[in-house]
């Protein structure tokens, strides 16, 4: 197989070649010898009625007339740090990326987890009721 007649930048680089390049067959990422197995349509579809299911959760939650607002606060974004990672995780491919496009993305998340952290501590007399 010859690259004479195909446009540049259109070769594919076979798994093995220096540098340990990506390859995509059947649905399998391919990277030096690791194969990281995509989602199917059904997974998705599974995981969109979980995402509807505790979106409907989180709904019925907020409407929950009780003197505990501290409760409900957690609860919800417990449900809301579910949700974002499924989304994070099968929609965005995270699961499926490689090693270091998840490390700067969890390291990025982390940080912004500090943020937050450290600004609902300054605010929490006025945020949170007791």
């Amino acid at each position: 197989m010859s690259d004479q007649g195909t446009a540049p930048g259109t070769a594919i680089a076979v798994a093995g070649d220096a540098g340990g390049a990506l390859v995509v067959s059947d649905g399998e990422a391919v990277v030096g010898e690791e194969f990281h197995h995509h989602p199917t349509p059904r997974q998705y579809v599974f995981i969109a009625v979980v995402l509807v299911v505790v979106t409907s959760i989180e709904i019925a939650t907020s409407y929950l007339n009780t003197g505990h607002t501290n409760l409900i606060i957690v609860a919800l974004f417990l449900m809301a740090a579910l949700k974002f990672f499924l989304v994070a995780a099968w929609y965005m491919h995270m699961r499926t990326d490689q090693a270091f496009f998840r490390r700067v993305f969890v390291v990025g998340l982390v940080g912004a987890g500090v943020v937050y952290g450290i600004v609902m501590l300054v605010f929490s007399s006025t945020v949170l009721k007791s």
